[in-house]
């Protein structure tokens, strides 16, 4: 019986040894990468021509980068609701500076601390100096608590909330690169102080006129800001109507009159008290049915030649579609735009530009 046992155990432990072979070799297979299983290559698909990239999104709050700088035509227009001006009140926890406040070293500066019904002031784009004509405000704000860039976003919002854009925001630094010189620099740059200096530049465009802010941080005030608010309108030309007479005995004189009408600003509607000249036109062309003119547009400087040379022609086709429409033949008249290639005075004053903003009749 024990010669019995001793070769029953050893085919037990012979068939144990087996089949733990295989149940190792069946669990090595399920655990195999499918990695190390060799695949029948697929058949390469055919070439498909590339799906086009999305288009990127157009973003109308910052202007695009342009080597020849910001375009004021290019802005949106907007149709926002506004309050009082200036339309831009300070950070919380700061206010308006006067020369009383100790901050405020310099006596001159009082001259800042004023709300004018027609200045001049000059906005850096990063590439170059926009001058903007029209109602002008500038003060310090006096406080603490915000950072300079903590303020370039804020007024940065409110612009674009408004449906602004961005014009520039950076160091002076890049300006003092430029080489150019402000005709006033007014709290910038004092003592050419530039490298230590940031600004922030927003505009909201109307149908009707343009909204200028500027945020700015002086070398030696990093607490508090200045904050600047334009609001871009021409001066209108304060001239008589001149009477259809005058207007004959300058044809008859030079072949060509000068007329100041009133148009809104940056466009090409005329202004209620324009009608008034349009009616001594009229009467000219009425008493005098031989007569055909070419009536011409001209502006002043202000913005870009392009832009000018459209808004001068676009005022000169408004004003013979005004005539035409009150009974004068149209083949009697020509519209023609010079833009600002004509100017009859230096554009380097506000009275020059008011003269060069002007629609000639010359006699065809």
């Amino acid at each position: 019986m024990q010669f019995l046992r001793i070769p029953l155990l050893a085919l037990v432990l012979s068939a144990l040894a087996c089949s733990s072979r295989k149940d190792t070799t069946t669990e090595m297979a399920h655990e195999a990468p499918a990695a190390t299983v060799a695949a029948v290559p697929a058949k390469p698909a055919e070439p498909t021509a590339p799906a086009p990239a999305p288009a990127a999104p157009v973003d109308t709050a910052h202007a695009p980068a342009d080597p020849a700088g910001f375009d004021p035509a290019s802005a949106p227009v907007a149709n926002p609701k506004l309050g009082a001006w200036p339309y831009f009140s300070l950070l919380e926890g700061y206010h308006k500076g006067t020369i009383k406040d100790p901050e405020i070293s310099h006596d001159k500066f009082n001259d800042l601390f004023k709300d004018v019904a027609f200045d001049r002031y000059e906005f850096f784009d990063g590439v170059k100096l926009i001058p903007v004509e029209g109602r002008l405000t500038t003060f310090e704000a006096i406080g603490k608590g915000a950072s300079f860039f903590q303020v370039q976003k804020t007024y940065e919002k409110l612009v674009h909330d408004l449906g602004g854009v961005t014009v520039w925001e950076g160091p002076m630094e890049k300006f003092k690169d430029t080489k150019l010189k402000m005709d006033e620099e007014r709290h910038r740059g004092q003592y050419s102080m530039w490298t230590s200096e940031k600004a922030g530049v927003y505009m909201v465009r109307t149908s009707d006129r343009e909204i200028w802010v500027e945020v700015y941080q002086r070398y030696n005030d990093p607490a508090g800001y200045w904050l600047t608010v334009a609001e871009k309108k021409a001066l209108p030309m304060q001239a008589s109507v001149l009477p259809a007479a005058e207007m004959k005995k300058a044809l008859d004189a030079t072949g060509h009159v000068a007329l100041y009408l009133n148009f809104d600003t940056d466009q090409a509607t005329l202004k209620p008290d324009a009608q008034a000249t349009i009616a001594q036109i009229i009467s000219l062309l009425s008493q005098n049915p031989d007569l055909k003119l070419s009536v011409e547009g001209h502006t002043d400087n202000a913005g870009t030649a392009p832009h000018n040379q459209q808004l001068s022609e676009a005022r000169a086709r408004t004003v013979v579609a005004t005539l035409t429409a009150q009974g004068i033949a149209a083949d009697r008249l020509k519209a023609a735009g010079f833009g600002q290639t004509k100017p009859l005075s230096d554009n380097a004053t506000d009275a020059g530009k008011a003269r060069n903003r002007r629609v000639e009749l010359v006699k065809m």
